[in-house]
């Protein structure tokens, strides 16, 4: 697969993490508006570079990596830190907890199709 045809796996993230983002405010409530904010400003970059991409932009193709890697990483320590806050609201069975298990598997899902998204663009080189 050429690079220029790798946009609209470029297009599927950013909607992909734009909807994520509204999934968060629809599950969790209005304390997910920095979720909404992230996903949907993100997925507007990934638009952006999978235009770059089918306009002829290589610049596209590396930025697109660049920035699936990058959301990886910080996908990956945010689903971190959130789990080991559900560890510690566990024995007291605080109210926040429901709200922080399902940002947990939002994120974590945010993350493993952010590395999805790296290795297929790499294997589409």
């Amino acid at each position: 697969m050429q690079h220029q045809d790798s946009y609209m796996l470029l297009f599927y993230y950013g909607t992909f993490l734009i909807l994520c983002g509204i999934a968060s405010v629809i599950f969790i409530g209005m304390k997910a508006k920095t979720a909404f904010a992230s996903g949907g400003i993100s997925g507007i970059a990934a638009y952006s570079l999978g235009h770059l991409l089918s306009t002829g932009g290589n610049a596209g193709y590396w930025g697109g990596i660049m920035l699936a890697f990058a959301l990886f990483c910080v996908f990956s320590w945010r689903a971190t830190k959130t789990l080991f806050i559900i560890f510690q609201l566990i024995p007291t069975s605080h109210e926040d907890l429901k709200g922080k298990g399902i940002a947990f598997l939002i994120i974590s899902l945010m993350a493993v199709v952010s590395i999805i998204v790296v290795i297929l663009l790499l294997i589409q080189e």
